[in-house]
């Protein structure tokens, strides 16, 4: 190889780097040449083509070559795009053809990375090992698979998406109008509803109305910590989890703000996880927590609590779009926003205004992705791609990644602001999502 051949592949690997791996635009100006030209099924004719594409992608996007060859101007990689936000990753091979020390031309060809059982010559197609199977061995036992995360949107969930974005918006974002968009009675059928106390905190239970419940849900609602007690808006979710696994589950009625600022929800869902295991009866090992938005937050910042207090700890704990960075750090916070159909900056600052108080909006109890989640059971996590809090969900996973946690990571491809909310408009991404939540719930705890 000469030497004009190695600082081309030298420039093409580090090119690469900067942008799909460090996201670095203005350096990769430098790499990329003003006249670029793209030869793709798949990406938009030149430079800013390119660029634009990659700024829609997770902020978690790697890249990895394995072979890197050059010829003359031409450099030639074999390569691979993981953490894509799809169900599989990307086996690529990208020719490359350098001019005046740029990268000026570009013909790429893309495949879905197989797995061993769809691998037809019994090869990996990148590295010595094989992807994991689509499914996980909890969602295999139940019958899911992580794929149908990114089925085709539904009708019904583009119509829904459509009334979000086509409500009035106010001129002044307030509690009134929150507490006005999540109120409501609800109609449930297969199940029995009553009002509980869990150690002092109110709460609503619900039951299927056949057979036995075989474990136990706290849930823990959203609402921003200002809206959803009562819990109605909450309960088709609750309703369909019970159903699908075969669950008593407590919706928690938690103190609201402005009236009980931080850390009065906090204290009740301490409260109500501390009487559950220590005076209900009730056995951790079918015990699991469950929170959307502000309430995955609180389920998260309360399993947190427990480990160090010394209580019993859930079996499992599920949280959905969770709402867990009140100091709006984030870079999903701005480069989402536009996708977002419903959630935005000033709603959220609302909230945390009125929650927070004086308080510090960094305190990892109204801020989870500042908490420590070392020796926390099995964790899920489900969050929609086009959510403004998407990065909420990323740190936490991987905080609890770090500190050896288990976790499944679900990012839906059409899912918004917690979506199984409106299984009662029939969405079928609402269903499949609490199936999922009950499949890990099941695996857990499976049935005599």
């Amino acid at each position: 190889m000469t030497e004009s051949e190695q600082a081309n592949k030298t420039l093409v690997i580090d090119a690469f780097d900067t942008l799909f791996n460090r996201r670095d635009y203005t350096a990769a100006e430098l790499f990329w040449s003003p006249d670029y030209i793209q030869h793709s099924a798949h990406i938009a004719p030149g430079r800013d083509g390119l660029f634009d594409l990659i700024k829609t992608m997770p902020p978690e996007l790697c890249y990895e070559h394995q072979l890197v060859v050059a010829e003359g101007d031409f450099v030639m990689l074999h390569g691979r795009f993981s953490r894509i936000g799809q169900p599989t990753n990307w086996v690529v091979t990208d020719i490359v053809r350098v001019a005046d020390g740029m990268l000026a031309e570009h013909w790429d060809v893309i495949q879905d990375e197989a797995t061993r059982s769809q691998s037809q010559s019994g090869l990996p197609m990148f590295g010595d090992t094989f992807p994991a199977e689509a499914a996980t061995p909890d969602e295999a036992s139940a019958g899911i698979s992580p794929a149908d995360t990114q089925r085709p949107e539904s009708q019904l969930m583009k119509a829904f998406v459509s009334y979000l974005r086509a409500r009035p918006q106010r001129e002044q974002v307030d509690t009134e109008s929150t507490r006005e968009f999540n109120a409501g009675e609800t109609a449930l059928e297969g199940v029995t509803r009553r009002d509980h106390d869990l150690g002092g905190v109110r709460a609503i239970t619900i039951e299927p109305d056949f057979g036995r419940p075989d474990r136990t849900v706290i849930y823990f609602h959203g609402g921003g910590y200002v809206s959803g007690s009562p819990p109605e808006r909450y309960l088709p979710l609750a309703a369909g989890l019970a159903l699908a696994a075969n669950a008593t589950v407590h919706a928690v009625d938690y103190r609201l703000a402005p009236e009980s600022r931080f850390p009065a929800a906090y204290d009740d869902c301490v409260s109500a996880f501390t009487w559950l295991v220590g005076d209900s009866g009730v056995d951790p090992s079918s015990l699991f927590v469950l929170g959307d938005s502000a309430g995955g937050n609180l389920a998260v910042a309360v399993t947190v609590a427990a480990r160090d207090r010394g209580l019993a700890l859930p079996a499992r704990v599920a949280i959905i779009s969770p709402f867990a960075d009140l100091t709006f750090s984030g870079p999903s916070m701005e480069e989402r926003r536009e996708r977002d159909p419903y959630v935005t900056r000033a709603l959220l600052e609302s909230m945390a205004t009125d929650y927070l108080g004086e308080s510090d909006p960094a305190d990892p109890r109204c801020s989870a992705v500042f908490a420590d989640l070392s020796g926390l059971p099995p964790l899920l996590i489900q969050v929609g791609e086009n959510e403004i809090l998407y990065d909420d969900a990323v740190r936490i996973r991987d905080q609890a990644l770090a500190a050896g946690v288990d976790v499944t990571f679900e990012s839906w491809q059409h899912g918004m602001h917690v979506w199984p909310v409106y299984i009662d408009a029939g969405l079928p991404e609402s269903a499949q999502a609490i199936e999922h939540v009950a499949a890990f719930f099941r695996a857990a705890t499976p049935a005599p």
